[in-house]
Order: C-alpha cells, then sequence, then structure tokens
C-alpha cells in the first residue's frame, strides 16, 4: 500500500486527534451500552496526547463520518510500548464489524502500531482498546495511506539517521581511545553507550525481539540509563579535577555519591511505575545538581583560559537532562525536540574531542621538530632542511656549536632558570646572525629561526654558500662576543668558551646525515694551543675511529687473555741484589698489532673498562709473585694503579682475598700510584691509601717529579717508595738540572723515611751519579729490558746464582784484608 521513503512530516491538521475515552477491563460485548452512553454525551476528548494509568483498560472512540478532510485509510496509536492495543470498526448502530489486523506490515507496526481500515462504506466507529502494565503517555490517530507513509519514514529515516550517527560516533570514540589511551575517551565511550542505549529503548526496537519476560522492566530502562549516562558525565568531571589536584580528600566521596544514585537508578526499574519515576527524577535532579556544581568549581579554581567549546558541551548536556526530566513528564509531545538535542549533545561532546586530539596531534607533532626547553627547531628538522639543501646541490656548511657554560649552569642554577637564560642568550645570536648569510631553519608566519638544537648542550647553524675560512671566522666571532657575556643567577655570573665545529657540503659530506656526523666529529676535537674552532679532518676521525676499536676491542682481550705482564726487574745498586720487579702490562691484537699502554689506558679509563683491566693485572701479578718467590722469598713486586681504581672500595677486598687465597706477605706487595693520581681528590686520597696500608700493602708515588707535589703533601701521605721519573735519570750525567732534581729527591726521601727507586738506567755512569746521591734502587736496560714471566723467572735464577758468587768472594776478600791487617 506505501513503501519506506525519505519524505516531509505529516501535517498538524492532517492528524485527527479528537475523540472519546471509555475506562473499561471489561470485553467489547460487555462495554457496547456504556459507549453508546458516552458518545451520546458529546463530551470529546483530546487524543493526541492521553496519560493512561496502570493495569487500566481504555476504549477510544472516534467518529469517522465527521472526518470530512481527506478519505481516511489507517488508525495509528504512536506508543510501541503497550502490553495489549487492538483497534475495531463498527457500525452506525455500534455493532462491530471485524477486528483489523496489520499482519502484512508487522515489521512496521513495531515501529508505529496501526491498523489498516477496512473500505466498506456501513463503517462508521473506529475504537481502539490500550491496556498497559504502567502508567503511559500514548497519542491515537487517523490519516490516509500517504500520509502514515510519510510518518513512518520520517520515524525510520530518523531512526536510522540518529543510531547511524550514535554507532559512527562510538567508532570514532573508540578508535580514538584506541590510540590514545585516555581517560576522557573511555568515558566518553560508556556515556556513549549509555545514550544509544536509551535511544534504542525510546524506539522500542527491543519490540522486535519479542522478550516477553523483559518487557515488563526494560522499558523502565530507558531513565535509568539517562542517569548512568549522566554519571558517566560526573565520572569524568571528577576524574579530570583530580589529575589537576583541584580535588581534596574530602570531596573524593563523591564518587561514592554518584555511584549510589546509578544503583538506585537500575534498582528502580524492578519497582512500581510511580516509585521508578519519582526515583529517576530524583536521580536526575542530583546528577543535574552535582554536574553543575562541579562545572562551576572548576571555573573558580582553574588558572587556564576557559574555551568556548567546554562551555558549550556543558550547557548542552544540561539541556539534554532538563529535557529527559521533561520527558518523564510531558512524555511524546517533545520527544522530537529530545531527539534533535540528542545530536546536538552527541556531536558537541564527539567534536569538542576531536578538537582537542588534533591540537595533541599538533603538539604532538610539534614537539617531533622542536626542543622542548627552548623551542628550537630540533635535529630532525634540521635535517630536514639541509635535505632540501642537498636536492638542490646548493654548498653550504654546517656551523655546531657548543657553550661549555651550559653544563656549569644547570648545575648551579637548574634547568628552568637557565632554559629561560638560554633562550634569551639564542635570541639575542639570532639577532646578530639574522643580517648573515644563514640558511632558516624554520620559517612560519609567526617567526623564523635559523639556530637549530641537536642535544642538550649542542646548537647548529648553516651557512650559505661556498667555503670561506673568512666568513666561518665571522661567524665564530659573533658567536664567541654574544656567549661572552655568561649566564647570571643570583649574583653569581658564569662564562665558559664555546666549543665549534664545522663540516661543509660536499666538500666533506654527501648527504646531511654525513654532514651532521662530520660537525660533530670536528666539534669533538680538543682545542690546542688558542684555537677557537675546528674544521673536519678526516686524521681526526681516523685517530678517533681507531680509539673506538682498541675500546670495543678491550674487553674482548680481557676475556680472551690477549693481555700479558712483562717485568722490569728493580736492583739494589750497592749490592746488585735483586730488590724486586714492576709488573707492566702488554698487549698483542691479532689485528692492531702491538697496543703501548700509553695508547689503551687512557682509552679504558674513559670507557670504564679500566675497572676490569685492574682486577685482571692485580689477578695476574699475585699469581706470579707466588711463583717468584719461591727462588727469592723478599721479591716485591710493583703494580700500578690507576687514579678512577683508587678510590673504589672493593679493590681492598680484592687484595684480601687474592693475599689469603696464595698465602702472600702484603709487604711484599708495592702499589705505584702516578703523581697525578694522587692529586686527584686529594680529600679522599689519605683515607683510600690508609685503607691499603691496614692490609699492610706498600705505596709509591711513581714518575715523582712531573707533577706538582709538595713536601707537606709527600709528609702528609707517607710513601714507602718514591720513584724518579726517567726523564730526570736518562740525561743526568750532562745535564745539571737533573742531576739537582735527583740528589733533592733522594734527600727529600731520606728525611721522610722513604728509600728512592729510579727508573731508566741505561748505562754505568748514570748508575755511579744516583749512587752518589744515595739512590738505593734501580732499574732500567742498563740491567734488563721488561721480560715476559717465564724468561723473567730465567734471568731471576741466573742472577741469583750470579749475585751468591760475587758476595761469597767478596766476603773471601773481607776476611783476607782481615787476617793481613791482624
Amino acid at each position: 500500500m506505501f513503501s519506506i521513503t525519505a519524505t516531509t512530516p505529516l501535517l498538524a491538521d492532517e492528524v485527527i486527534s479528537s475523540g472519546w475515552i471509555v475506562p473499561a477491563n471489561t470485553p467489547f460485548q460487555t462495554t457496547k451500552p456504556l459507549l453508546e452512553q458516552v458518545v451520546a454525551t458529546d463530551s470529546k476528548t483530546d487524543l493526541s496526547h492521553v496519560r493512561i494509568k496502570a493495569e487500566q483498560g481504555y476504549w477510544f472512540i472516534i467518529d469517522l463520518d465527521k472526518q470530512s478532510q481527506s478519505k481516511i485509510e489507517v488508525i495509528y496509536a504512536d506508543n510501541s510500548h503497550l502490553a495489549q492495543l487492538n483497534f475495531y470498526t463498527l457500525d452506525e448502530n455500534f455493532n462491530p464489524l471485524v477486528e483489523v489486523n496489520n499482519d502484512a506490515y508487522r515489521y512496521v507496526n513495531k515501529v508505529l502500531p496501526h491498523a489498516i481500515l477496512p473500505t466498506e462504506e456501513d463503517t462508521r466507529w473506529a475504537v481502539v482498546y490500550v491496556r498497559h502494565t504502567e502508567d503511559e503517555w500514548l497519542s491515537v490517530g487517523l490519516s490516509t495511506g500517504t500520509h502514515f507513509a510519510k510518518l513512518t519514514n520520517t520515524k525510520l529515516r530518523n531512526f536510522f539517521l540518529i543510531t547511524g550517527l550514535l554507532l559512527l560516533c562510538i567508532a570514532v570514540v573508540g578508535t580514538v581511545y584506541g590510540l590514545s589511551h585516555q581517560a576522557k575517551s573511555l568515558y566518553l565511550l560508556a556515556y556513549l553507550v549509555c545514550v544509544l542505549s536509551e535511544f534504542l529503548i525510546a524506539k522500542g526496537v527491543l519490540n522486535y525481539f519479542n522478550i516477553e519476560f523483559a518487557s515488563l522492566w526494560y522499558t523502565k530502562l530507558q531513565f535509568s540509563f539517562q542517569v548512568l549516562a549522566l554519571g558517566v558525565i560526573n565520572f569524568y568531571f571528577i576524574h579530570y579535577l583530580q589529575s589537576q589536584n583541584l580535588l581534596n580528600a574530602r570531596q573524593d566521596k563523591l564518587t561514592v555519591y554518584i555511584s549510589l544514585f546509578c544503583f538506585a537508578a537500575i534498582l528502580s526499574c524492578f519497582m512500581k511505575q510511580s516509585v521508578h519515576l519519582t526515583v529517576v527524577i530524583l536521580c536526575l535532579g542530583f546528577m543535574l545538581v552535582m554536574l553543575s556544581y562541579l562545572f562551576f568549581y572548576w571555573l573558580s579554581n582553574t588558572k587556564k583560559v576557559v574555551q568556548f567549546k567546554f562551555v558549550l558541551a556543558w550547557f548542552a548536556v544540561i539541556l539534554q537532562t532538563l529535557c529527559w526530566q521533561a520527558t518523564l513528564v510531558a512524555g511524546a509531545q517533545i520527544q522530537q525536540f529530545n531527539d534533535v538535542l540528542l545530536v546536538v549533545n552527541v556531536i558537541t561532546a564527539v567534536m569538542a574531542l576531536l578538537i582537542h586530539e588534533r591540537k595533541c596531534v599538533k603538539q604532538y607533532s610539534y614537539s617531533l621538530t622542536h626542543d622542548d626547553d627552548t623551542k628550537l627547531p630540533n635535529k630532525q628538522l634540521l635535517i630536514k632542511r639541509l635535505d632540501s639543501q642537498v636536492k638542490l646541490s646548493t654548498e653550504h656548511s654546517l656551523l655546531l656549536f657548543r657553550p661549555a657554560v651550559l653544563i656549569n649552569a644547570r648545575a648551579n642554577f637548574g634547568y628552568e632558570h637557565v632554559n629561560e637564560q638560554i633562550k634569551l642568550t639564542m635570541g639575542k645570536l639570532a639577532q646578530q646572525l639574522a643580517s648573515m648569510n644563514v640558511l632558516c631553519v624554520e620559517a612560519n608566519l609567526q617567526h623564523s629561526r635559523c639556530i637549530a638544537r641537536l642535544d642538550d648542550s649542542t646548537y647548529g647553524v648553516v651557512i650559505v654558500g661556498k667555503l670561506e675560512l673568512s666568513q666561518v671566522e665571522q661567524f665564530v666571532c659573533v658567536i664567541n662576543s654574544v656567549f661572552a657575556e655568561g649566564l647570571t643567577h643570583k649574583r653569581i655570573h658564569l662564562i665558559d668558551k664555546v666549543e665549534i665545529g664545522v663540516a661543509n657540503y660536499p666538500l666533506h659530506a654527501s648527504t646531511s646525515l654525513q654532514l651532521v656526523q662530520r660537525g660533530l666529529q670536528a666539534l669533538a676535537v680538543k682545542p690546542l694551543h688558542g684555537e677557537r674552532w675546528h674544521m673536519f679532518n678526516i686524521e681526526n676521525v681516523t685517530l678517533s675511529q681507531r680509539r673506538i676499536a682498541i675500546a670495543s676491542a678491550l674487553k674482548e682481550a680481557i676475556e680472551c687473555d690477549q693481555l700479558s705482564l712483562f717485568f722490569q726487574p728493580q736492583i739494589y745498586l750497592n749490592t746488585g741484589k735483586v730488590h724486586g720487579a714492576e709488573a707492566l702490562l702488554r698487549w698483542e691484537h691479532p689485528q692492531l698489532g702491538n697496543v703501548p699502554p700509553d695508547l689503551f689506558i687512557p682509552i679504558a679509563e674513559s670507557s670504564g673498562i679500566i675497572s676490569d683491566l685492574t682486577e685482571w693485572v692485580i689477578t695476574q701479578a699475585l699469581q706470579y709473585q707466588k711463583k717468584m718467590i719461591v727462588l727469592l722469598p723478599e721479591h716485591i713486586v710493583s703494580i700500578n694503579i690507576s687514579a678512577k681504581d683508587l678510590l673504589r672500595k672493593d679493590l681492598p677486598v680484592l687484595f684480601i682475598t687474592l693475599l689469603n687465597e696464595h698465602q702472600l706477605n702484603p709487604a711484599n706487595v708495592m702499589l705505584e700510584l702516578t703523581e697525578s693520581a694522587t692529586l686527584f681528590e686529594g680529600v679522599d686520597i689519605k683515607n683510600a691509601l690508609n685503607d691499603y696500608r691496614l692490609i699492610g700493602v706498600k705505596i709509591a708515588i711513581d714518575d715523582f717529579g712531573t707533577g706538582y707535589s709538595s713536601l707537606a703533601y709527600l709528609s702528609k701521605m707517607g710513601f714507602d717508595e718514591i720513584k724518579i721519573d726517567k726523564q730526570f735519570v736518562m740525561n743526568i750525567e750532562y745535564s745539571k738540572n737533573d742531576q739537582t732534581i735527583c740528589r733533592a729527591t733522594c734527600d727529600i726521601a731520606k728525611s721522610l723515611g722513604s728509600y728512592v727507586v729510579a727508573e731508566g738506567i741505561e748505562d754505568s755512569q748514570s748508575m755511579a751519579k744516583l749512587q752518589s746521591y744515595g739512590c738505593e734502587v734501580g732499574q732500567g736496560y742498563f740491567f734488563s729490558r721488561p721480560l715476559p714471566f717465564d724468561d723473567y723467572m730465567q734471568w731471576l735464577e741466573e742472577n741469583l746464582e750470579t749475585t751468591t758468587v760475587f758476595v761469597n768472594d767478596l766476603e773471601k776478600v773481607v776476611d783476607l784484608i782481615g787476617k793481613n791487617n791482624y
């Protein structure tokens, strides 16, 4: 008869809304006299908005002859929740003609209960019987088939549009939550689910499933979902205020109150209709008051600028709540307005979320290309701009600079103050560079920036054009002059140097990433002789790469036993007896070859491997010492120790463990410390040395004369041995200064109760000089080169035999001289 198509709504004057109402629960046969009596009174009632009571049957009577506007074809009741609904037609004498059914359009009947009127000429009255388990609103009307189709299509169209919109919003918010995992998205998702459930129940969707056991209470659940939706909004407000630390402990109890009202709204579904409506109205009122309180509390306590979208979202929720409450009283009269408001409310909430997420995405994108502290372009944006220059094959140079003052400033002033100072300083520098030939790293409507920040303390400027040293020097002068002012905080003024490195495209690099790497390599070169900046140099890179390769191979060398100890003998100068030996570390790498200690020891210290290296040397030296004291019980082994290992608390424990394990005399172990090591953090050095003295280990100061030790410092430390560095011994025969230093060192040692060991003795003349100064022990090539352990053991055995023969002959000569004198 009609199709479900999108048409215009039915006009108000085309809806029949007047008739008679007869309350009666009896069948039609017994009610017929009552109907005739009521019709005779001519007391008509507006049927477009009627409220029926629970468990009370009603007969609605409409006079079809009075409807002269158009041919009536359909009678309908605008409520799909009714427990019982029957349509009848009567003749002029109130005799029943037929009970009208609508099986052909039963699915449409679920949306708008109706019946198609028969076309017999004797049809005079249309009667509708209605009964429901609860109080309910009802509208009864007549219409032509065409206009009823329009009315039905309008309802279906609005239903599917709103349902689709809600499902789309749920999908969007669910996607946002899946990507961001933020609480606000989860709260909005729960709100939309409650709103969708309330809408579907209100439109009678559950009627399609014929859920008989739920028909008594599921319609009440519509209003409970309204309470739950407002409860979710309140929960979100509380969560937001808690995240901003705006709620105190007492106000946190609001969550409990809201939960109780939500539970009461759900529980009321199983109560009588009157009780249920009362509970729902109270719950909605409480939620409305709570929402208003939280909103205005936030307005009064927030320091941020309140955006219009938040006010609009709050106002939409408040208006929706008021409309829901009005629906409880007015019924279906404002249902259409409620649907419109629902759409506006949902769209407002989702749009507010999407606008906020878009702002977050923009902020995140901005943070990916800018530094958080200074808001300067970061390395990513710099490389992007360099890529564009490379694509254009434009010559340019990257100048990287690192103000050393920043490190000290952060330690003394804190990050917040220093970041503000950096912004001011970089602003001044940008003004100075604006008139120079620099590349603009970032340009927009607000500002343009030519300085980029690569890391915590490294900044970069791109110089456009061919590489000219005079131009680079000009940039260096500008940067140094800006940072010459230093940083000041609370009358503390810090001024420090600026390290600068320069690399050029295409001279030094062929890509932007390589250019940045070359600039960092130039920046890493230590300045010498007053140099203010460094150009990239492949030789420095080769040396740096070799240092990296050595550091990488050193750990493997310890584990794979590539290291070895050599021993250089120490001889008593007066007697020729063996005093002991100094353990010297050697490294023969399969690919790198012989790596000297002067090269790999500093690398080990800077890379943190020195601790493992020291433990290996101590362990091996004491193992060898156990074998050496078999030949020479008073043999002393000297072990060099790094300044960084001197303050380690676990190293004395290692000494105690190894000395006990090998049953060695601690007095036969000498720890040699360089003079620079003893000056390292001098406050704690004495306490560290006392730990070793408690063990019984002896302490020597190595390379004496190359540092800045004073007599008072030597007296305070109390060294057992003082070693004269070889640079003062090797030319002692010809240098008056070296002779003076060696003689003074021997005198100082005697006055302090220490003995002297001279390094670098290569001839008998040097040995004779040192003997005359009172030097007790010497070592050098004159006695022996450093030897591997096995060779040293053989040398030691041979030397002991030679020394024994020499001593025995000397005793015989002494005895003979004594007898002759006698």
